[in-house]
């Protein structure tokens, strides 16, 4: 299964339940982080060289393909969809060109997916389209992680 449901323990005395504290960003579910890569790793084709999977913090959780320093993109991708998501009502879908390709990244649920192609005649409705397979896949599993 890709989503799985945390069971915490119950307390057995009332006042270890009351005195211990409540975290809102505690995961209510856990994630098959394999089971995601081998969804990112499908959309690996001619053209599309990687996808990453990242928090909106920009911490990489995995990734598919053949990519470096693939810690480093995920960061600042994730700090130029938060510079344009400050200025946005809605952001759903950013193409970013570099030097040596183009990024697309959308929005997951907490998450983002970033998909590279170094082609620069690979089609962008083409990248917006996988993009958009693999948020339709993981976007109900991973909007019911926090």
């Amino acid at each position: 299964a890709l989503i799985g449901i945390f069971h915490r323990p119950q307390q057995r005395a009332a006042q270890s339940r009351a005195s211990r504290p409540t975290m809102d960003s505690e995961p209510k579910a856990f994630v098959n982080w394999q089971k995601v890569q081998e969804i990112l790793a499908k959309e690996i084709t001619a053209g599309v060289s990687s996808a990453l999977l990242f928090n909106s913090k920009g911490a990489l959780l995995t990734s598919a393909g053949d990519i470096k320093n693939e810690h480093i993109i995920s960061a600042l991708t994730a700090n130029i969809w938060q510079s344009y998501a400050d200025t946005q009502k809605k952001l759903n879908f950013m193409l970013i060109l570099c030097e040596d390709g183009k990024l697309g990244v959308a929005g997951v649920g907490a998450f983002r997916i970033c998909m590279y192609s170094n082609d620069f005649k690979y089609p962008l409705g083409l990248l917006k389209a996988k993009i958009e397979r693999v948020v339709a896949k993981l976007d109900k599993p991973l909007s019911s992680v926090y």
